[in-house]
């Protein structure tokens, strides 16, 4: 996980203008290849990968875009054959939410704080383009880890995009 980190947040880094996002490149910085969805013509992914300690990622990239925003693309923590953790966390924590946002935060991102969604919440970070004439976004998808004291925010995906203010 930590090597996936790692990659996770040097193509954050590496987001300076939309020329930065397409499907080849977020595969190579993260280290996959997208295959073709045959249901969703706009849609490429990756699954069922592992890292070392036996946790699984995912990966989706949707190609359309508009005039304004660019496309969607994410990386997805999970455990093959158990419920998503917003579901029913187990304790386990992926990534701890305090620590990959002030990773993103010492690459210049901003955050704006956190808001529930999909029975967790997410925090969004930006940062302005080369140009300032854009913003580029990484969002952490997050979820309590465990329950009562040890309780913790975690991340279990990444999700990235950008637009023209």
């Amino acid at each position: 996980m930590t090597e996936l980190q790692k990659r996770i947040l040097s193509y954050a880094d590496s987001l300076r203008s939309r020329g930065d996002i397409s499907p080849e490149k977020f595969g190579a910085a993260i280290g996959f290849t997208l295959l073709q969805d045959k249901k969703v013509s706009i849609r490429t992914y990756a699954r069922d990968l592992v890292t070392a300690e036996g946790y699984n990622y995912g990966a989706s990239y949707f190609s359309v875009e508009s005039a304004r925003d660019f496309p969607h693309h994410e990386v997805t923590f999970y455990q093959r054959g158990k419920p998503p953790v917003t579901e029913a966390p187990d304790g386990v924590c992926y990534w701890d939410a305090e620590s990959a946002g002030r990773a993103l935060e010492s690459l210049g991102y901003r955050t704006g704080g956190e808001a529930p969604f999909q029975r967790g919440g997410v925090r969004p970070y930006w940062r302005s383009s080369r140009d300032g004439k854009q913003n580029m976004h990484t969002s952490l998808l997050t979820y309590r880890a465990e329950e009562g004291p040890n309780a913790r925010i975690c991340a279990y995906a990444v999700r990235f995009g950008g637009g023209r203010d």
